[in-house]
């Protein structure tokens, strides 16, 4: 009988029914553009998770969190939000997923015209944040049309950015569901 390999790496959903309708509506804040109702949503599921030992799913939130905060215009809490991420992506090795997240974040304090919170981050996270890593996709002939939102949370799916694990598969960045294209 043949096993499907499990990477461990990949946690099984471990939102439930409630925060998955809390995740929904905080993206659909975000879609909306009112990110100051979603940045708090983010942030409380974030610690449901680090409390709940879901370090990952943790890390993906808080950094929701942070761009949330930064694109309503909390410099304070974006940058504590994400320095949390930051810490828990180097915390458990997620080595694609931090200099994407540091750049991303770096780059939006800035234009948003919080440089005191960017240059924090450049200051204590720079030296500890490794490369860009090299994009991972499957040859254009494998791929399929993926859907426009993880069907498990609701979070918006971005194929240029997607985070392929296999030539017929896709993780969820916010909760780590795996999904096929269509």
């Amino acid at each position: 009988m043949f096993r499907r390999f499990r990477n461990p790496a990949v946690q099984p959903n471990s939102l439930g029914p409630l925060q998955l309708q809390t995740l929904n509506q905080a993206n659909q804040f975000v879609a909306s553009g009112q990110p100051a109702q979603a940045a708090p949503l983010f942030e409380k599921l974030a610690g449901k998770m680090e409390a709940t030992n879901h370090p990952r799913r943790a890390a993906n939130l808080y950094a929701q969190a942070a761009h949330a905060y930064a694109d309503s215009q909390n410099e304070q809490a974006a940058l504590d939000h994400a320095r949390a991420a930051l810490n828990l992506f180097l915390q458990y090795q997620m080595v694609r997923r931090t200099p994407i997240f540091y750049t991303n974040i770096t780059r939006k304090l800035t234009n948003k015209g919080m440089k005191n919170a960017s240059e924090a981050l450049a200051k204590e996270f720079t030296s500890r944040v490794g490369p860009m890593p090299e994009p991972v996709t499957p040859p254009a002939g494998q791929r399929g049309r993926l859907p426009t939102n993880c069907s498990k949370c609701g979070a918006p799916i971005h194929g240029d950015e997607a985070n392929w694990i296999d030539a017929s598969t896709v993780e969820c960045d916010y909760c780590g569901s795996l999904i096929r294209p269509e």
